[in-house]
């Protein structure tokens, strides 16, 4: 049919029919163009709220840094006297390390201590406090045990009210360490 037309309306026919196929691409283009805007906007909205709550928490960690600043100089002196304990330089800091790694040794797997607290009494001894919590009453009472027969501490105290509880009990165990 085409071949009869005038060459006028041929080419009528053609630019229409173009322009048609032109018209389709730009509508395609304008939909897929909408439907990835959409898909991208939550992305966008998180990344922002994500990037302003880690702006909020590195500025409240600033602050915080900022009020519990202290003096320099104290910070400096705290610093040396934990570096001089945990060197183990001295021969009372290497044997109190050792010390504190047969208690921890000695410990079974209902022990969790919390706590290592040491107080030097007078030159002969040494006091000893451990925290903790038992999940078994047996297991406190073997721990007191292995602790008693080991022969490192003079005297182990292990209060009575602290076997009162079956299950999960805190306690606190005295030794007196001989240093002699």
């Amino acid at each position: 049919m085409l071949n009869f037309l005038p060459q006028n309306n041929k080419k009528k026919i053609i630019l229409e029919y173009l322009s048609r196929i032109l018209i389709m691409l730009l509508i395609f283009l304008f939909f897929a163009v909408v439907l990835l805007i959409s898909l991208f906007i939550p992305s966008i909205i998180f990344s922002k709220y994500k990037n302003q709550t880690v702006k909020n928490q590195l500025e409240s960690i600033k602050i915080t840094n900022i009020n519990e600043n202290q003096d320099p100089i104290e910070l400096i002196k705290k610093i040396n006297t934990m570096i001089g304990i945990l060197s183990g330089g001295n021969t009372v800091s290497l044997l109190m390390s050792n010390t504190i790694q047969k208690i921890i040794s000695l410990k079974n797997k209902d022990i969790e201590i919390l706590s290592i607290s040491i107080s030097d009494n007078s030159t002969s001894s040494e006091k000893i406090i451990i925290n903790g919590i038992a999940k078994t009453r047996d297991g406190l009472t073997l721990f007191d045990k292995d602790l008693k027969n080991d022969g490192l501490f003079y005297s182990v105290d292990l209060p009575i009210s602290n076997l009162i509880k079956n299950t999960n009990a805190q306690f606190t165990i005295t030794l007196i360490y001989n240093k002699k």
